[in-house]
């Protein structure tokens, strides 16, 4: 793991190499093992390494056939492909898995990227023809941030380089606040909090050409869900998720140095702890967050796991006391507002874990993947009844019997529906919170964007295969990007094994009812008189293939636990003092953003009922946004 930086231009040298030696310095946390530059009249490009494979001979950028390039991230496939180009005739220097970028690219041109299995940020260039190409993975799991000047792009890792370039002016994008308190992330790559910051979108690469002065980019794999006409039958698809599940941990377990888990005591968690451990010959490292709270603490489920597969296991308590400074210390790390509370705790555990180990392993993609969401994923139940019988719902007795949400308008659409049970904020709530006429229909449609584009880029799939796809493509971003930034602050690489490409497109060929799965026909017929937020987990059972999978490798309490989401006391965490000082002191109102009355209104907002603390999240998505204006826009 690492980090890239790179200035190209049209015109003969105009970088200066200085200055992007010092932006590299931003990034020495990326990879503090060694660094590494080029520069020819054209391109620079700025190398740190965190040295994982290949320790004494890895070093980038790597200069071979006459191609030059630098990554971030990890071929897990490396060995395969190395063979294949050796058989070829190709020659290597190293045994490192970036020396077989450059060698596949003058082997197969662009084309080599469908080959590769991992997770990567990549920039190739090719001296002959003057091209050069920014790569980044399949499903976006490693950043690649990027601007345009008058004539070039400049490329990093992280966000932070590139808003400290000379040539970057800082300003708000209000596109991008509206879809992160809609979604409490930024969908649209191309919209991102600072305007004319954007990042390559996943499965995707640049082509800059120096010759003909033009950048395009090009998708090279789409994501989406395949379920096949054929019913397999529910041991098929065990026998080959949990095949596919196994080849994908022995790819992420390749490794110079030793691998932990993150384990929280959930189910993903558990389940890659326990196969990691069965598979390598010393005692593994695990990790998890405690809280002093016992209606929020998990730990004991942690603990109970590690005792059955034998790990040596670390747990952390996480403090209200110190919470507030270490959200400023978050958003100065990622250069953006955080996304969702549980940065924090990840942030904790591991500058932890980089006292241990150099590599961990983390559940990120399962939910995503095989049906973690069931009240969000299997949504749509709700939608058809609605839509079936909505325009009874405001006969009581209707109402009633079919559980309607009559607060919906059912001749709305399904991405409506979605968005009305998805969103922290509604589009009103958005729009009382800011002053007059600041958000307008332009930024709502701008995050909008991504969602519509996969709705009409996937007319074929049905509502409940849609509502995965929603979550692969565009929630996922939040965790991924949550992830990078707060182990890589660590020097720790974070590795995703059921993010795993085979895997992936594996459980994407299965039928969804086998990924949220009725426990009877009775159940789905007694699902007519309920709603999706109350039988869930109750008439049916998510991630259903995985706890089958699991009652191999875990105890019974584990593989049937319900699905708990992280949970934190934002409620309790966001009614102090301090934080009412910050939103309501002159600096925040004199900015002429805030709507005082509103904000007031969301502050002292009290409701014994919020089980899962969203006015807490409220107030933590706005002190957020107040934080990064004060440290990066004011200043």
């Amino acid at each position: 793991m690492c980090s890239i930086l790179g200035q190209i231009n049209f015109g003969k040298n105009q970088t200066n190499n200085e200055e992007l030696k010092k932006l590299n310095s931003l990034l020495k946390h990326r990879g503090p093992d060694d660094e590494g530059y080029f520069n020819d009249e054209y391109v620079s490009l700025a190398f740190n390494r965190l040295s994982i494979i290949d320790l004494q001979t890895g070093n980038q950028p790597i200069k071979t056939y006459n191609i030059v390039s630098i990554f971030n991230g990890e071929i897990y496939n490396f060995k395969e492909l190395k063979k294949e180009l050796i058989d070829k005739g190709y020659k290597f220097k190293t045994n490192s898995d970036s020396e077989v970028i450059p060698v596949a690219y003058k082997a197969w041109g662009t084309q080599f990227l469908k080959k590769l299995r991992g997770m990567f940020a990549i920039c190739i260039y090719d001296l002959d023809k003057k091209k050069i190409f920014l790569v980044r993975d399949q499903v976006g799991i490693k950043p690649l941030y990027y601007f345009l000047i008058n004539d070039g792009i400049i490329f990093a890792s992280e966000i932070k380089s590139l808003i400290n370039h000379s040539k970057f002016k800082k300003k708000i994008n209000y596109n991008a606040i509206t879809s992160y308190l809609s979604h409490r992330y930024t969908v649209n790559n191309k919209s991102l909090f600072f305007k004319n910051l954007k990042q390559v979108n996943e499965g995707s690469f640049i082509e800059i050409s120096i010759k003909n002065q033009k950048i395009s980019e090009h998708e090279y794999y789409n994501l989406t869900v395949k379920t096949e006409s054929t019913d397999r039958g529910e041991n098929y698809y065990l026998e080959l998720i949990e095949d596919k599940l196994q080849q994908s941990v022995n790819r992420h377990l390749i490794s110079d140095v030793p691998i932990s888990v993150f384990l929280s005591g959930g189910l993903d968690s558990s389940l890659l702890s326990s196969m990691t451990s069965k598979k390598l010959e010393y005692e593994i490292n695990t990790f998890s967050v405690g809280f002093d709270n016992i209606n929020y603490d998990e730990s004991n489920f942690a603990n109970l796991v590690s005792k059955y597969i034998g790990s040596n296991h670390n747990n952390i308590k996480i403090q209200k006391s110190n919470f507030l400074e270490n959200i400023k210390k978050i958003i100065k790390i990622k250069s953006t507002p955080a996304s969702i509370p549980h940065e924090y705790p990840l942030y904790l555990l591991s500058s932890e874990i980089k006292k241990k180990n150099k590599v961990v392993l983390s559940g990120e993609g399962a939910d995503e993947f095989f049906g973690g969401y069931a009240r969000m994923q299997k949504s749509a139940v709700d939608f058809i009844k609605l839509k079936k019988f909505g325009r009874f719902s405001k006969i009581n007795l209707i109402k009633k019997i079919f559980s309607l949400d009559s607060n919906f308008d059912y001749k709305k659409n399904f991405l409506n529906y979605f968005f009305y049970k998805y969103n922290w904020f509604s589009n009103k709530d958005i729009k009382n919170l800011f002053l007059d006429n600041l958000i307008t229909d332009e930024n709502f449609n701008d995050a909008q964007k991504p969602w519509l584009d996969l709705i009409n880029k996937n007319k074929n799939l049905n509502l409940f295969d849609l509502s995965l796809l929603f979550f692969q493509k565009n929630h996922l971003k939040c965790l991924l990007n949550r992830l990078d930034s707060l182990t890589m602050a660590n020097s720790l690489e974070a590795r995703v094994p059921f993010l795993d490409l085979d895997l992936i497109e594996s459980i994407n060929s299965v039928p969804f009812k086998y990924k949220i799965k009725w426990n009877s026909n009775f159940s789905k017929f007694a699902s007519l008189f309920s709603n999706n937020f109350n039988y869930s987990e109750k008439f049916d059972k998510n991630k259903y293939l995985l706890r089958e999978i699991s009652k191999k490798y875990l105890p019974t309490i584990i593989s049937n636990r319900k699905k708990s989401g992280f949970p934190l006391p934002m409620n309790d965490w966001m009614n102090s003092r301090q934080v009412k000082e910050i939103l309501l002191d002159q600096k925040t109102l004199s900015r002429g953003l805030y709507n005082e009355k509103y904000l007031n209104k969301i502050i002292e907002t009290k409701d014994d009922k919020d089980l899962y603390d969203f006015n807490g999240k409220k107030i933590w998505m706005i002190i957020n946004l107040e934080i990064w204006m004060r440290e990066f826009i004011d200043k």
